[in-house]
Order: structure tokens, then C-alpha cells, then sequence
């Protein structure tokens, strides 16, 4: 099964709300919430990843703050099954609008109104622990 490493962003505003994703269409998990991130390239940092990954994804510029936590689960039940290591940070948006180019939908939540969101499996964990 293949294994990919990856690293989430939990960014946070001013009101203490969360930035949440929907996953786009033509994307395994198609419909998901997420924390948005990315792969860790070979001979990189999970900072550096995430910054770039952010970079890409949504325009904009953060400042990772504080590691969280990791999750780890295997996805079994898609067309090409996969595992996946999620590192999640705490981050601050330095730049930008968070613009979506990937994802569907955006949303800022509170902590306690987090889990009306369906979020992807690998994600969950993670939720659980912000909250």
C-alpha cells in the first residue's frame, strides 16, 4: 500500500475561528472537509511544506506557530487504497486572502461548532484534538 506523508494547517483568525476546505471535484475524497496542506517532499521541512503548500493552494502566505499533533490512517476502502501521516500546525495567515484553487468551498468555524462539518478521516483526529 502506498504511504504518503503529509502536513496540515490549522489556521486560526482573530475571532479564534478555524479555516476549514472543501475537497474538490475529480479528488479522492471528493466532498470532504480538510485542514488544507500537502505532501512533504523529499529533503523538506513539514514548515517549509506547509507554507508552500499554502502558497499553491489558496494564494496566500501563513506563519506556522505551533505543531499539534499527527494522525495516521489507511484509506482501504478507495480505487487505489493508500495510508497516510498527517502532521498538523497551528498557523497565523501573514498574507493574503486565502484564496480557493483547489477546493470547492472555504468556511471559518469555531471550535465548538467544528464537528458539523464532515471531515475527511484523516482529518478527524486532528479535529478532535484542537477542540
Amino acid at each position: 500500500m502506498k504511504h504518503v506523508e503529509v502536513v496540515c494547517a490549522v489556521i486560526k483568525n482573530d475571532k479564534d475561528e478555524i479555516f476549514c476546505c472543501k475537497r474538490g471535484p475529480g479528488r479522492s475524497l471528493e466532498g470532504y472537509f480538510e485542514f488544507p496542506g500537502g505532501k512533504v517532499e523529499p529533503n523538506e521541512t513539514h514548515e517549509r511544506t506547509i507554507i508552500r503548500e499554502i502558497k499553491e493552494e489558496l494564494l496566500s502566505d501563513i506563519e506556522p506557530i505551533r505543531y499539534i499533533g499527527v494522525s495516521n490512517y489507511d484509506y482501504n476502502d478507495l480505487d487505489k487504497p493508500f495510508s497516510i501521516t498527517m502532521y498538523a500546525y497551528e498557523c497565523k495567515l501573514i498574507q493574503g486572502e486565502l484564496r480557493l484553487t483547489e477546493h470547492t468551498e472555504k468556511k471559518w468555524v469555531k471550535k465548538e461548532n467544528i464537528n458539523a462539518l464532515e471531515f475527511a478521516p484523516a482529518d478527524r483526529p486532528i479535529v478532535e484534538m484542537i477542540k
